[in-house]
């Protein structure tokens, strides 16, 4: 397996959304965001007016959506840096815009472009769409329509949007490194690297039928959270340890984009997986430190049975004292011992 458990934690319940970066992560649960470090310590939490239902991270700063509203706030501590945006019905999805800002679609419709600290920049009309999914560079952002089909859709409002291809896609994951997860009317998973004017590249991952929920790419490729809960590797389909759904399932998945996966329940319980280097690394490190422990232990029980000796040949129980003696190797000492012992018969 590619991947290993290295730690859980619990917040309260219920959870409605989870970003991870480098050495944290994030969630969203009642009306409450929580930062962990990414050994599942507490970092610090913060009260919203309602649910955080989707977070992205952008440089220093975290976008939040909840409700009707949109806020900003700093990474290192939670606050927010204003009273926020609202719109009617609120919005649907949220991505980093290229160069700095935020990209959010809202529900009634038209993508809202906003500053790095979530000023009001421009709307770009459009029809409401299933959410956005990232950005090929600061002036093109990646759509994915109610229709199904994904789009290019030319920020500056010059130009009508491109469509890629005529595929009509019954889910998309946000974009990666090297593109996004789309899930075809049959059920089956491709990766696509969508270009201005087209796909650049569309392959079928793999012919098994999936129901992804969310999606994240990692060093080591993407990962999958399905509908029942489990976690796998998009590519060889293995299931992540921990992840076989049950009783309280996997409901939402973060990556930091590197080694590190996060799932939570809605009940609170996160998990933290390592994959690749990180995880022989982890298993090195406790290893030494169970090597260390043992020489420890061992340390204290050797002292602890020299004292004994030492406290046997002073109130002559010289029998007791040699034994001990000979246990920690001492042989010189255990036929001193000895010695007086028939010297004092």
């Amino acid at each position: 397996m590619t991947w290993s458990i290295a730690w859980s934690a619990q917040v309260t319940a219920p959870v409605a959304s989870i970003e991870a970066g480098r050495g944290w992560v994030a969630i969203g649960h009642g009306r409450r965001l929580t930062m962990l470090d990414d050994a599942g310590s507490h970092r610090w939490s913060t009260e919203v007016l309602f649910s955080p239902h989707r977070m992205v991270v952008a440089g220093p700063y975290l976008g939040v959506l909840a409700a009707h509203g949109f806020t900003v706030h700093r990474l290192e501590d939670g606050v927010a840096l204003t009273e926020g945006r609202s719109a009617t019905r609120g919005f649907s999805s949220l991505v980093a815009r290229p160069g700095g800002g935020w990209i959010a679609s809202g529900r009634e419709g038209g993508l809202h472009l906003f500053s790095a600290e979530g000023r009001g920049r421009r709307r770009i009309d459009m029809d409401a769409p299933r959410a956005v999914r990232g950005a090929l560079d600061r002036d093109h952002a990646v759509v994915h329509a109610k229709d199904g089909q994904v789009h290019i859709v030319h920020l500056d409002g010059g130009m009508p949007p491109v469509t890629l291809g005529d595929t009509s896609w019954t889910w998309s994951s946000p974009m990666g490194r090297d593109g996004l997860l789309l899930r075809s009317v049959e059920g089956v998973l491709h990766r696509g690297a969508p270009g201005p004017s087209g796909w650049d590249r569309l392959d079928r991952v793999d012919d098994e039928v999936l129901e992804p929920v969310a999606a994240c790419r990692t060093s080591l490729g993407w990962c999958v959270l399905e509908l029942d809960g489990r976690v796998r590797e998009a590519t060889s389909g293995a299931v992540l340890e921990g992840s076989d759904g049950g009783v309280d399932p996997m409901a939402f998945l973060a990556s930091d984009g590197d080694a590190t996966l996060v799932g939570v329940t809605r009940s609170g319980l996160i998990r933290c997986w390592y994959g690749g280097e990180r995880a022989r690394v982890e298993r090195e490190a406790r290893r030494a430190l169970a090597v260390d422990g043992a020489r420890q232990d061992d340390w204290a029980l050797r002292r602890r049975r020299f004292e004994a000796a030492v406290d046997a040949e002073a109130s002559g129980d010289w029998e007791v004292a040699a034994e001990h003696y000979e246990a920690l190797g001492r042989t010189q000492d255990a036929a001193r011992v000895r010695k007086q012992r028939g010297e004092g018969a």
